[in-house]
């Protein structure tokens, strides 16, 4: 079966912007080792909180790359695009309130899992209008689902970075000939935007401002 990483190295380098060069060779690297490593943050409480940091500022960057581009050209995902906007939204409200004390973190726990649904809803939206051969599909969501099953404890960032994975992969697949190629472009700009947003906070001090509330799209 072709992996995953492979698929990436041949299919998106092609077609991501240069400045999300650095971010696809991450999650190269992620989808090879099954786990995702990221260098804790100084002022984190503990491993899960730059954990749930970092899977914000995953969701912060897809969601903001995604943001302009529904808004101007895609209208009809405004609905599934808000309703991604509300959860992180409410993951933001409860994080923030983690970060002042750490008797609440079930309740981010719960909070970043409904993310991670919510993100998986969203890009699934999206993918579905691209027409991709659904055998392919079928491969890359299957390869995705083994790395979520060696993520262990990272697993809120592996459901999301893993979901960002399956819709920048399916997307790649699509000639740039067909009329959904514009479509599958945004796709792949906003996962890479997630990753360059994420390795862009590795290893620095957790910014709440960084994470800030997303505004919904007026419809």
């Amino acid at each position: 079966m072709r992996s995953v990483s492979s698929f990436v190295n041949r299919m998106m380098f092609s077609k991501l912007k240069l400045a999300t060069a650095a971010a696809s060779l991450l999650l190269a690297t992620f989808t090879t080792t099954g786990c995702h490593v990221q260098s804790p943050h100084p002022n984190q409480i503990n491993t899960f909180d730059g954990a749930a940091y970092d899977t914000m500022i995953l969701a912060h960057g897809a969601l903001t790359a995604l943001r302009a581009s529904i808004a101007t050209d895609f209208p009809h995902y405004a609905p599934e695009f808000n309703k991604a906007v509300d959860t992180y939204n409410a993951a933001v409200v409860m994080y923030s309130a983690y970060r002042s004390s750490s008797e609440v973190e079930p309740s981010v726990s719960n909070a970043l899992g409904n993310l991670a649904v919510s993100i998986t809803a969203l890009e699934g939206a999206l993918v579905s209008d691209l027409h991709v051969d659904a055998q392919r599909s079928a491969q890359v969501r299957k390869a995705a689902q083994k790395i979520r099953a060696r993520a262990n404890a990272h697993i809120t960032i592996a459901d999301v970075l893993a979901e960002l994975e399956i819709a920048a992969s399916i997307a790649a697949a699509v000639p740039a000939t067909e009329g959904y190629a514009t479509l599958a472009k945004v796709i792949i700009d906003a996962t890479g935007a997630a990753l360059v947003a994420e390795q862009a906070e590795a290893g620095k001090p957790i910014r709440l401002d960084a994470i800030a509330a997303i505004t919904p799209i007026q419809q």
